[in-house]
């Protein structure tokens, strides 16, 4: 595999932050990486075509030089079954052909049935994939033993032993590997990491979280099965498990979790309400919830929400707005930070332009978190991250 373009760098440290997982401690430490060239073709592969493509193809045409090169629909080696029947990747699906409309995708890009045989074919600089979620780990494996960098849908791995694996190989081989953790660049979530950051509300001591879903007439068919769906907690947890740690600046040290299926009985896989409950490495306490119980009448697809509070006051992050209120000052609605793209922040990060919003081992914990939050609700007690 042709390497063109890509030199030696270092991790361009972000802001001291404590890292979930089995390091406790601020760490400064700067991890080699190939670096891409600013100035050459960014060579973009796509796989899949499920979860949010949107947020690496809406991106490209913001990024200097990105070009769709290819597009692979599947995994030759993992076929999954739902209800008995082979899926297979099909070019004319319903979702592909949505895509192939996208502005992003040219009259020259690539389609390929497999990940294994564009990675065979083509020179790639970076890919998104977004397969069944169970499925992208092995695809961003195989990617960085061939040293290209990898946004894959959230959760990066749904087994801990797959995510110990891909941690190994991007060790070994100096490639990046993220994840599509968007929310960090949303205004809400970004303005709430400002007023801690600034130490408007002293020290972060509890901190709340909720994730509510609309979950609609029908979803993909890998939900119905958990061997092929991983997990509420991992799938949609795993944001607010981010956004808590991304806020605060804390890591975790603990978590117990609780967690059923009450109402999808077409969907026997996919959880449909969750409560973790979070231990920070401060001390301090938080607790997420999760649901797919939010009405179909309701004004909007989700209820995102945030509560920080602290030893001089509390943020809080509700319905498109952050307030925040002080024992000095009264309720007062913050003025929101600007959005951003993941994937283009994370193009500029490894072209040694900026710094990540969210480094690759940030995105590596926020998994870890999530895996043993669901393995303790599986097992029923409280497990150390």
């Amino acid at each position: 595999m042709s390497l063109t373009g890509l030199t030696a760098h270092s991790m361009i440290p972000g802001p001291e932050q404590l890292s979930a997982g089995r390091n406790k401690t601020p760490s400064d430490r700067r991890e080699p990486f190939r670096s891409l060239d600013p100035d050459a073709e960014l060579r973009v592969g796509m796989v899949g075509t499920f979860g949010h493509t949107e947020l690496v193809l809406g991106a490209i045409p913001q990024i200097r030089g990105a070009r769709l090169v290819a597009y692979a629909l599947g995994d030759a080696e993992r076929l999954s079954e739902s209800l008995g029947e082979t899926i297979e990747a099909n070019p004319a699906s319903r979702e592909f052909e949505a895509i192939k409309r996208h502005p992003s995708f040219l009259p020259d890009t690539r389609i390929y049935k497999s990940y294994q045989e564009m990675f065979a074919k083509e020179r790639l600089d970076i890919i998104g994939t977004c397969l069944p979620f169970t499925l992208n780990v092995f695809v961003s494996i195989a990617a960085a033993e061939r040293g290209i960098h990898v946004m894959s849908e959230k959760p990066l791995a749904t087994e801990l032993e797959h995510l110990s694996k891909l941690e190994r190989v991007v060790d070994r081989t100096g490639t990046q590997v993220s994840a599509m953790l968007d929310m960090r660049l949303e205004p809400e979530i970004r303005t709430v990491r400002d007023v801690i950051s600034r130490g408007l509300i002293g020290e972060p001591i509890l901190a709340t979280a909720q994730k509510s879903y609309k979950f609609g007439n029908s979803r993909p068919w890998f939900y119905k099965r958990l061997e092929t769906y991983g997990g509420t907690i991992p799938w949609i947890g795993i944001h607010a498990i981010d956004y808590i740690m991304y806020t605060t600046g804390l890591g975790i040290a603990q978590a117990a979790a609780m967690q059923s299926n009450k109402s999808l009985s077409d969907y026997p896989g996919t959880e449909d309400n969750a409560g973790i409950l979070l231990k920070l490495s401060n001390g301090g306490t938080a607790v997420v919830t999760l649901d797919y119980l939010r009405p179909e009448t309701a004004s909007s697809h989700g209820d995102d929400r945030l509560r920080v509070i602290g030893s001089k006051g509390v943020v809080e992050m509700r319905g498109g707005k952050v307030e925040l209120v002080t024992r000095d000052q009264a309720a007062t609605n913050m003025t929101l930070l600007p959005a951003g793209s993941i994937f283009a922040d994370f193009v500029a990060y490894l072209r040694g332009q900026s710094r990540p919003v969210l480094t690759p081992r940030e995105a590596m914990a926020a998994t870890r978190v999530c895996l043993l939050a669901r393995q303790a609700a599986d097992e029923r007690r409280i497990i150390a991250v």
